[in-house]
């Protein structure tokens, strides 16, 4: 394994050749708890991270790309290369630090529903149960669950919905340092591991007359190349790269893309804020707390607005999450209004905290209802390989995005809903703040490698294994064949864990 040194550098590696049980492809959440937990197995690996320990300028620009569709950022926006991966963009604070807001999938986004196309996951989420008890350890969380009875208390109470389709769930946050230090360094001090930096993965190399790799072929941006013999391969380098590292071996050696659907039915989270609830008593304000961002009895936990699974399942509704964030009265007066800039300064930098505040019905007029949407996977959707090339003269991704008129009139039900039920238990009106389409920008890029036991239908089987490859693997969201509405790293790391247990059986 290269003496004993853990982590090395591309740019400055001397050796051309590495050896290894399982070479990963990505240093992200996906590909540092997949090499953690096969390391603590004994298993030998490599891990090939485009980045280094922090941001350049110059391997950063190889995520680069083009856009076509609705407007959407391009990926150049929406990826980062580092060790730690995309969490070293997160932008949701966690009291005084950078994190994100966790929740696992509900059981009925892993069911095939004949109204949502393309919809089944090739198991049911009891299958991935173990393995996200697994996951809320090592994102840092506590035991508790995500449904309102869980968090709520007299000094938080819920908001009283029922019978009807909304109830109330919890997001849990934890801190992404849990990636980018605590399992990052624990990687670097694994002596099972050679943790190797500023290394773009820019082929894989079939084996002479088999249909399995032979070699993950990697460079540096100095021009330095080395190559990597390992028995298993995954790629863990997020919903962009895995599809499009996919479609270069198919255009470079025919692999990976029979059936045409790599890089298709990519999906976002897009974010709804065109709606606000004015709530009938202000004093609405003050039983409100449990929908703000504070400390739980197990960890730091928000409510949120979402519909029933029974809900769901009878009325044909797409998957969502309400955030509750409120809106400061309009203000006459200068003092007030340096006021009102450090309520919403608060907001940005600690996760909300609103609930913290004195006199709220005196402060707030309306409740923002920002909306996590579900997007239904589209084949029309899709990376491909575009006409620019990177400094590798390799094409770069290209994306096609487009907010379809299905997930639009998703979205006005998902509208009609929420105001029917806001002023039938008498919480208030919901009107219109701002027209125009849904914010795609999550950042959460899934479905591009979907799961399904049909290699007509999907690209990997239910072990994530790419459907004609005997030992090519692929971690992370890319294999999401629906994506729900939440975040996607807890499902992420609980299929990471699921597919390290797998490997190593096949080891």
């Amino acid at each position: 394994m290269l003496g004993t040194a853990m982590e090395v550098d591309a740019r400055t590696l001397d050796a051309t050749g590495l050896d290894a049980d399982v070479c990963v492809v990505g240093a992200g959440p996906a590909g540092l708890i997949l090499a953690g937990e096969l390391a603590a197995r004994g298993r030998r690996i490599v891990v090939l991270e485009s980045g280094g320990r922090n941001p350049d300028p110059a391997v950063q620009a190889l995520s680069e790309g083009t856009t076509t569709g609705d407007a959407y950022a391009g990926p150049g926006a929406t990826r980062h290369r580092q060790a730690g991966g995309t969490v070293g963009a997160w932008n949701t604070w966690v009291e005084d630090e950078v994190g994100a807001k966790y929740v696992p999938l509900d059981p009925i986004d892993f069911e095939a529903r004949a109204w949502w196309p393309l919809s089944g996951w090739p198991f049911g989420r009891p299958e991935l149960d173990p393995y996200y008890e697994r996951a809320q350890a090592l994102c840092g969380l506590g035991r508790g669950g995500y449904r309102a009875e869980d968090s709520a208390t007299s000094d938080r109470p819920r908001l009283e919905l029922s019978p009807g389709p909304l109830t109330t769930g919890v997001y849990h946050f934890g801190a992404s340092r849990l990636f980018t230090e605590t399992h990052l360094g624990e990687i670097r001090r694994s002596p099972n591991v050679l943790l190797c930096v500023n290394a773009t993965t820019v082929d894989l190399e079939p084996a002479p007359g088999a249909p399995s790799i032979k070699h993950v072929r990697a460079a540096s941006v100095t021009g330095r190349t080395l190559r990597v013999r390992a028995k298993l391969f995954v790629l863990a380098a997020g919903g962009i790269e895995n599809a499009r590292l996919l479609l270069l071996a198919n255009h470079l050696h025919g692999l990976a893309d029979a059936s045409g659907m790599v890089g298709r039915c990519f999906m976002e989270h897009p974010r709804d804020v065109s709606y606000r609830l004015v709530p009938a008593d202000p004093r609405m304000f003050d039983r409100c707390g449990l929908y703000d961002f504070h400390h739980g009895a197990d960890g730091v936990v928000m409510g949120r607005l979402t519909f029933t699974e029974e809900a769901r399942r009878r009325d044909q509704l797409a998957a969502m999450s309400i955030t509750l964030l409120p809106l400061p009265r309009p203000l006459r007066w200068r003092p007030a209004e340096s006021l009102r800039r450090r309520v919403l300064g608060a907001r940005r930098r600690h996760g909300h905290t609103w609930s913290r505040l004195s006199s709220k019905p005196r402060r707030f007029a309306a409740f923002e209802l920002l909306i996590n949407l579900e997007q239904i996977p589209d084949p029309d959707n899709r990376i491909t390989l575009g006409r620019d090339r990177d400094r590798f003269d390799l094409p770069r991704a290209a994306i096609h995005w487009c907010w379809r008129p299905r997930d639009q009139r998703n979205l006005a039900r998902i509208h009609a809903i929420v105001a029917q039920e806001c002023e039938r238990h008498g919480l208030g009106r919901v009107e219109v703040a701002a027209a125009g389409p849904p914010d795609p920008n999550a950042h959460h890029h899934m479905g591009t490698t979907r799961m399904h036991e049909d290699p007509r239908r999907g690209v990997v089987d239910e072990h994530a294994r790419v459907h004609g490859i005997a030992n090519l693997f692929v971690a992370g969201s890319s294999v999401f064949p629906t994506g729900g509405f939440a975040n996607p790293t807890l499902t992420i790391v609980a299929l990471a864990v699921r597919l390290a247990e797998h490997l190593d059986t096949q080891l």
